[in-house]
């Protein structure tokens, strides 16, 4: 109908201006579909009419369109002709928006230095003096692909930078300050997340913006479900899940099926989360989102895991595993591996078991590692904040003394003028002089004052974030039990002191230290007393030690210590006298009769055969081997490793 109107009307140009009045009232009522439709139509006539400009940003609003539909194929086919007709026109403009979305399609593929490539490419087209909501918008995008890239400060540099210039121009705020919720999401921080959640939908309606409502709804239903305010979290992604029915955006829709179904788990109601879940299972599958996919056969595989069924629960789990690895979600990947841990206990599978509690073991030291990190990513942007502050106030103050000198110097002047008009007057203004430099001098003190206040209120703050950044460090390299060095970095300190012994030619031996009997302790006596068999065991074994001796824990109930030089020479004596001591410590301990002591693998650089430079998992696995052979040998005893010590895989579960 619009077509045959503006023909009528007099050509190609009317029948532009018809359609994109269609276009607007399509978008205006949030009718995506049609709206997408509408302005492929405006592309058309502006072809006809040569309206270039007008043309872009047809390409531009249908690529937004598409990109809300989902359909990521028809998005990136879009951008391209936009990005071609937009450097034959040589608008830079257009040319940033074009590489804007394609970069949005590059990290929703995964595909991170792509991603980044073209956002930084969209930034340089906008220069210093660009549209600021672009500006903004490419900030964001890139932020974004830095917290998934896991550089945390550089991520929430950019999203304040684009907080900045949105509160300039009163536009959008919401988007910011959802992406910042989920930065301090990720670090943990529950209360700034919550705080920058309930910012974001204050500053969006509800009725005119939906698009923009209930995406931040959606995110703000995950950290209730991550903190076990599930009740919220259902009603909140049921909301944006009605939003985004009617807006027809899949892969939101998606996400907030995932999280209804996490949350009806957490309220114990299996069979709606079951339903939940296989919706966003199947959404996952039909838009070949990895993440929905693993996140969804993760949570469906733990209902089916604790409703015994363990076949369909290996078999959904092991594909989630799959997946999760593919896209290194390490939160989802420790859960993981729990999972499958008890699916294979379930089975009776021990030597699985065991392969997926190590794994489940390493994956959460490292996430604790890399939350410690973005910690103290957290805390080096908020001091390089702080330290801006504190140069913008004193550049004030020395600015405000600067007028004051100034004021001195014009007064002095003054004075010097009216001194030829006679004695008396010059009398008179000096007075008047001596009490205007004594007010000033008054002002400038009082200036001082405040500067040399604020600079002890930011020493202090300077020195709590150093001490809370200290805390952060000592928790990213301890085990948080028995506070021990964690595995990684006993690897790394082990690392060098080997590169260290083997240059200087100096002994250098490991204990492999295990508990006897720890899994029939945890199971007849609880894993709480476990835990405190552990840290007594520690304890004994510290008290056997030396400052330059290294201890570690390797994984479950297995620790290592690290010997060199003349320590390293008596490694079977500090062995013996460790199981020794830990034998008579624990004897004290109401095990119900079951023996616990230590069984401990003594391997040095000396009797390692074969290669002349052996590096830290060959010197570990003789000690491993070593500590086996005193398990099967009775367990609570001390072995070397020898050429003679042959496979242990009939020891793994002692």
């Amino acid at each position: 109908m619009p077509r045959l109107l503006g023909g009528g009307l007099g050509g190609a140009r009317i029948e532009l201006v018809v359609v994109q009045i269609e276009a607007h009232l399509m978008q205006a009522l949030h009718a995506s579909a049609p709206a997408r439709l509408a302005w492929r139509r405006v592309e058309r006539f502006a072809l006809l009419s040569g309206e270039a400009t007008t043309r872009m940003h047809a390409l531009e609003q249908q690529a937004e369109m598409t990109l809300v539909l989902s359909d990521y194929a028809a998005t990136k086919e879009i951008a391209q002709s936009l990005l071609i007709t937009a450097r034959r026109e040589r608008s830079t403009e257009y040319e940033s928006a074009a590489r804007g979305y394609l970069a949005v399609l590059a990290r929703r593929r995964g595909d991170l230095d792509a991603a980044l490539e073209q956002n930084i490419r969209a930034i340089e087209l906008l220069g210093e003096d660009g549209n600021p909501f672009r500006m903004a918008l490419m900030l964001t995008n890139m932020g974004t692909v830095y917290r998934d890239r896991g550089n945390f400060a550089r991520a929430l540099e950019l999203q304040l930078q684009a907080l900045e210039i949105r509160e300039q121009i009163g536009d959008a705020l919401e988007t910011s300050l959802r992406n910042i919720a989920l930065l301090y999401r990720e670090i943990e921080d529950e209360q700034t997340s919550r705080d920058y959640f309930k910012r974001a939908l204050d500053s969006v309606d509800h009725d005119t913006s939906p698009e923009t409502y209930a995406p931040i709804l959606g995110s703000y239903a995950s950290l209730l479900n991550d903190v076990g305010d599930h009740e919220v979290a259902l009603a909140a992604a049921n909301e944006a899940l009605v939003i985004h029915t009617a807006l027809g955006n899949r892969a939101n829709q998606g996400f907030e099926f995932l999280e209804a179904g996490r949350a009806y788990w957490g309220m114990g109601q299996p069979i709606e989360a079951t339903e939940s879940l296989e919706a966003a299972l199947e959404i996952g599958r039909e838009l070949n989102q990895r993440e929905i996919v693993a996140r969804s056969l993760l949570h469906l595989a733990e209902i089916n895991q604790a409703q015994r069924n363990s076949l369909r629960a290996r078999g959904m789990i092991d594909e989630a595993i799959a997946g999760l690895e593919a896209a290194m979600l390490r939160p989802q990947l420790v859960q993981a591996y729990s999972v499958r841990e008890k699916i294979a206990i379930a089975e009776h599978d021990l030597e699985t078991a065991l392969r997926y509690l190590r794994r489940h073991a390493e994956q959460r030291e490292l996430l604790l590692g890399t939350r410690a990190s973005r910690q103290l990513s957290d805390l080096k942007a908020r001091h390089a904040r702080a330290e801006a502050e504190k140069d913008l106030a004193l550049l004030q103050k020395d600015n405000e003394l600067q007028t004051a000198r100034l004021d001195k110097q014009e007064v002095q002047g003054q004075l010097g003028m009216v001194a030829l008009t006679g004695l008396g007057v010059a009398l008179l203004l000096a007075i008047w002089r001596f009490l205007g430099v004594k007010r000033l001098n008054r002002t400038l003190l009082v200036q001082r004052q405040e500067i040399d206040a604020q600079s002890r209120a930011l020493a202090t703050a300077n020195s709590q974030l150093e001490e809370r950044a200290a805390a952060l460090y000592q928790a990213s390299i301890k085990d948080s039990l028995t506070g021990v060095f964690n595995r990684a970095h006993l690897r790394e300190q082990l690392e060098k002191k080997l590169h260290a012994c083997l240059d200087t030619k100096r002994p250098l031996a490991v204990l492999l230290i295990d508990f006897d009997c720890f899994k029939l302790v945890n199971d007849q006596l609880g894993h709480l007393f476990g835990d405190r068999v552990l840290v007594a065991g520690v304890t004994a074994i510290q008290a056997r030690l030396e400052h330059a001796d290294l201890l570690g824990r390797f994984g479950g109930e297995e620790f290592v210590v690290v010997l060199e030089g003349e320590r390293a020479e008596k490694a079977e004596t500090v062995a013996e006298s460790i199981r020794q001591h830990v034998q008579e410590s624990l004897a004290g301990m109401h095990t119900r009769g079951i023996p616990v002591t230590v069984s401990i693998g003594v391997a040095d650089l000396e009797g390692l055969p074969g290669n002349p430079q052996p590096g830290v998992d060959t010197l570990l696995d003789a000690g491993d081997r070593a500590m086996y052979e005193a398990k099967a040998a009775g367990r609570n005893r001390v072995a070397s490793f020898s050429r003679v010590i042959g496979p242990v895989e009939d020891f793994i579960n002692g």
